[in-house]
Protein backbone atom coordinates (compact mmCIF):
# COMPACT_ATOMS: atom_id res chain seq x y z
CA UNK A 1 0.00 0.00 0.00
CA UNK A 2 2.84 2.43 0.82
CA UNK A 3 4.70 1.76 -2.20
CA UNK A 4 1.51 2.22 -4.35
CA UNK A 5 0.81 5.35 -3.04
CA UNK A 6 3.88 6.86 -3.47
CA UNK A 7 4.06 5.45 -7.39
CA UNK A 8 0.64 7.00 -7.59
CA UNK A 9 1.78 10.57 -6.54
CA UNK A 10 4.72 11.12 -8.38
CA UNK A 11 2.76 9.96 -11.61
CA UNK A 12 0.25 12.34 -10.49
CA UNK A 13 2.82 15.20 -9.96
CA UNK A 14 4.55 14.02 -13.34
CA UNK A 15 1.31 14.13 -15.78
CA UNK A 16 -0.10 17.30 -13.92
CA UNK A 17 2.93 19.33 -14.33
CA UNK A 18 3.61 18.79 -17.94
CA UNK A 19 0.43 19.72 -18.69
CA UNK A 20 -0.54 23.89 -19.63
CA UNK A 21 -1.38 25.93 -16.72
CA UNK A 22 -3.20 29.18 -15.58
CA UNK A 23 -3.33 31.58 -12.51
CA UNK A 24 -6.66 32.77 -10.98
CA UNK A 25 -7.48 35.13 -8.42
CA UNK A 26 -9.26 32.88 -5.60
CA UNK A 27 -10.65 36.06 -3.77
CA UNK A 28 -14.49 35.01 -3.08
CA UNK A 29 -14.07 31.52 -4.65
CA UNK A 30 -15.51 28.39 -3.32
CA UNK A 31 -13.40 24.99 -3.94
CA UNK A 32 -14.11 21.40 -2.90
CA UNK A 33 -11.26 18.81 -2.74
CA UNK A 34 -9.90 15.52 -2.11
CA UNK A 35 -6.86 13.91 -1.08
CA UNK A 36 -4.39 10.94 -0.26
CA UNK A 37 -1.51 10.19 1.73
CA UNK A 38 0.61 8.20 4.11
CA UNK A 39 0.96 8.93 7.71
CA UNK A 40 4.47 8.66 9.90
CA UNK A 41 3.45 9.02 13.22
CA UNK A 42 6.90 10.02 16.18
CA UNK A 43 6.80 10.71 19.78
CA UNK A 44 5.50 8.59 22.98
CA UNK A 45 2.29 6.78 21.36
CA UNK A 46 4.29 5.25 19.15
CA UNK A 47 7.38 4.09 20.42
CA UNK A 48 8.16 0.28 21.31
CA UNK A 49 6.44 -1.05 24.08
CA UNK A 50 7.24 -3.92 26.50
CA UNK A 51 5.54 -5.28 29.10
CA UNK A 52 7.13 -8.78 30.95
CA UNK A 53 9.58 -10.19 32.55
CA UNK A 54 13.01 -12.11 32.54
CA UNK A 55 12.70 -15.89 33.79
CA UNK A 56 16.00 -18.01 33.96
CA UNK A 57 14.53 -20.51 32.01
CA UNK A 58 12.15 -19.14 29.60
CA UNK A 59 13.90 -15.85 28.89
CA UNK A 60 11.89 -12.80 28.49
CA UNK A 61 8.22 -13.55 29.12
CA UNK A 62 5.36 -11.11 28.55
CA UNK A 63 4.07 -8.94 25.03
CA UNK A 64 5.34 -5.99 23.23
CA UNK A 65 3.12 -3.73 20.55
CA UNK A 66 4.13 -0.76 18.47
CA UNK A 67 1.69 1.57 16.71
CA UNK A 68 2.49 2.88 13.25
CA UNK A 69 0.88 4.89 10.81
CA UNK A 70 -0.56 3.43 6.94
CA UNK A 71 -2.76 5.04 4.68
CA UNK A 72 -5.28 8.50 5.13
CA UNK A 73 -7.47 10.69 2.89
CA UNK A 74 -9.79 13.04 3.01
CA UNK A 75 -12.27 15.81 1.80
CA UNK A 76 -12.04 19.43 2.13
CA UNK A 77 -13.52 22.98 1.04
CA UNK A 78 -12.12 26.16 0.68
CA UNK A 79 -13.17 29.66 0.00
CA UNK A 80 -11.05 32.82 -0.50
CA UNK A 81 -11.08 35.88 1.72
CA UNK A 82 -8.65 37.46 -0.52
CA UNK A 83 -5.68 36.44 -3.21
CA UNK A 84 -3.45 35.61 -0.71
CA UNK A 85 -5.84 34.40 2.38
CA UNK A 86 -8.19 31.32 2.65
CA UNK A 87 -10.50 29.44 4.95
CA UNK A 88 -10.00 25.93 4.79
CA UNK A 89 -12.37 22.98 6.56
CA UNK A 90 -11.69 19.64 6.12
CA UNK A 91 -12.48 15.77 6.97
CA UNK A 92 -9.67 13.72 7.72
CA UNK A 93 -9.63 10.23 8.07
CA UNK A 94 -5.97 8.37 9.26
CA UNK A 95 -5.78 4.84 9.74
CA UNK A 96 -2.89 2.26 11.64
CA UNK A 97 -1.82 -0.80 12.81
CA UNK A 98 -0.69 -2.23 16.01
CA UNK A 99 1.96 -4.77 15.95
CA UNK A 100 1.70 -7.32 18.77
CA UNK A 101 4.18 -9.69 19.95
CA UNK A 102 3.93 -12.47 22.97
CA UNK A 103 6.95 -14.14 23.85
CA UNK A 104 7.96 -16.59 26.45
CA UNK A 105 10.75 -19.83 26.71
CA UNK A 106 12.42 -17.91 23.08
CA UNK A 107 9.12 -18.41 20.91
CA UNK A 108 7.14 -15.51 19.74
CA UNK A 109 4.23 -15.09 18.31
CA UNK A 110 2.96 -11.93 16.08
CA UNK A 111 -0.40 -10.53 15.20
CA UNK A 112 -1.52 -7.34 13.82
CA UNK A 113 -4.67 -4.67 14.11
CA UNK A 114 -5.80 -1.75 12.40
CA UNK A 115 -7.25 1.07 13.70
CA UNK A 116 -8.20 4.28 12.76
CA UNK A 117 -9.58 8.34 13.47
CA UNK A 118 -11.06 10.98 12.08
CA UNK A 119 -10.64 14.57 12.03
CA UNK A 120 -12.66 17.66 12.06
CA UNK A 121 -9.88 20.47 11.04
CA UNK A 122 -10.60 24.34 10.65
CA UNK A 123 -7.43 25.99 8.98
CA UNK A 124 -6.66 29.26 7.51
CA UNK A 125 -4.13 29.42 4.66
CA UNK A 126 -2.05 31.56 3.54
CA UNK A 127 -0.23 31.70 -0.23
CA UNK A 128 2.62 33.12 -1.06
CA UNK A 129 2.49 33.65 -4.85
CA UNK A 130 -1.38 34.04 -5.22
CA UNK A 131 -0.40 35.76 -8.97
CA UNK A 132 1.33 32.42 -10.06
CA UNK A 133 0.35 29.55 -11.70
CA UNK A 134 1.84 27.16 -9.03
CA UNK A 135 1.35 28.71 -6.00
CA UNK A 136 3.19 27.86 -2.11
CA UNK A 137 1.17 27.99 0.23
CA UNK A 138 1.17 27.79 4.75
CA UNK A 139 -1.91 26.49 6.39
CA UNK A 140 -2.87 26.10 10.34
CA UNK A 141 -5.46 25.06 12.37
CA UNK A 142 -7.19 23.55 15.04
CA UNK A 143 -8.93 20.30 14.92
CA UNK A 144 -11.00 17.88 16.67
CA UNK A 145 -9.54 14.33 16.60
CA UNK A 146 -12.34 11.13 17.04
CA UNK A 147 -10.92 7.36 17.11
CA UNK A 148 -12.72 4.23 16.57
CA UNK A 149 -12.60 3.13 20.06
CA UNK A 150 -11.54 5.86 23.11
CA UNK A 151 -12.30 9.74 24.15
CA UNK A 152 -12.43 12.13 21.49
CA UNK A 153 -9.66 15.09 21.50
CA UNK A 154 -8.66 18.41 20.93
CA UNK A 155 -5.39 18.73 18.56
CA UNK A 156 -3.75 21.44 16.71
CA UNK A 157 -2.12 21.30 12.73
CA UNK A 158 0.53 23.04 10.66
CA UNK A 159 1.49 22.14 7.27
CA UNK A 160 2.19 23.85 3.38
CA UNK A 161 2.96 22.40 -0.42
CA UNK A 162 2.12 23.57 -3.42
CA UNK A 163 -1.19 24.48 -5.99
CA UNK A 164 -0.44 23.97 -9.43
CA UNK A 165 -3.27 25.36 -11.81
CA UNK A 166 -3.74 22.85 -15.12
CA UNK A 167 -6.90 24.53 -15.57
CA UNK A 168 -8.55 27.68 -14.28
CA UNK A 169 -10.90 25.91 -12.36
CA UNK A 170 -9.24 22.61 -11.55
CA UNK A 171 -5.75 22.13 -9.38
CA UNK A 172 -3.11 19.79 -8.18
CA UNK A 173 -2.86 20.08 -4.05
CA UNK A 174 0.34 18.55 -2.71
CA UNK A 175 1.99 18.92 0.55
CA UNK A 176 2.62 17.77 4.50
CA UNK A 177 0.79 18.25 7.41
CA UNK A 178 1.75 17.90 10.97
CA UNK A 179 -0.45 16.91 13.36
CA UNK A 180 -0.27 17.25 17.44
CA UNK A 181 -3.15 15.22 19.48
CA UNK A 182 -3.62 17.14 23.36
CA UNK A 183 -4.08 13.83 25.39
CA UNK A 184 -3.30 13.59 29.21
CA UNK A 185 -0.35 10.57 29.13
CA UNK A 186 0.99 10.24 25.58
CA UNK A 187 2.40 12.49 23.07
CA UNK A 188 0.44 11.72 19.92
CA UNK A 189 1.91 13.42 16.87
CA UNK A 190 2.37 12.77 13.25
CA UNK A 191 2.77 13.85 9.74
CA UNK A 192 0.96 12.91 6.44
CA UNK A 193 2.30 13.50 3.01
CA UNK A 194 -0.76 14.15 0.74
CA UNK A 195 -1.78 15.09 -2.52
CA UNK A 196 -4.99 15.37 -4.34
CA UNK A 197 -6.97 17.89 -6.17
CA UNK A 198 -9.23 20.94 -5.70
CA UNK A 199 -12.50 21.96 -8.06
CA UNK A 200 -13.14 25.83 -8.09
CA UNK A 201 -16.17 27.36 -8.92
CA UNK A 202 -16.97 30.33 -10.79
CA UNK A 203 -13.87 30.87 -12.32
CA UNK A 204 -13.50 30.93 -16.59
Amino acid sequence: MKKLSIFLTVFLLIIILGAPSWAIDQTKKFAIGGYAGYGFGFGDFFKDQEFGYYDPDLGFVGYSFKNKLTFCFGAKAKYGLTPELALVGALDYQSGDVDVKAAAGGFAVGVSESYHWTGILANILYTLSPDKKTCPYLTGGVGYYMPEEGDSKPGINLGGGIEHFFQPNLALDAGARFHMIFTEDKNTTYIQILAGLNYYFGTK
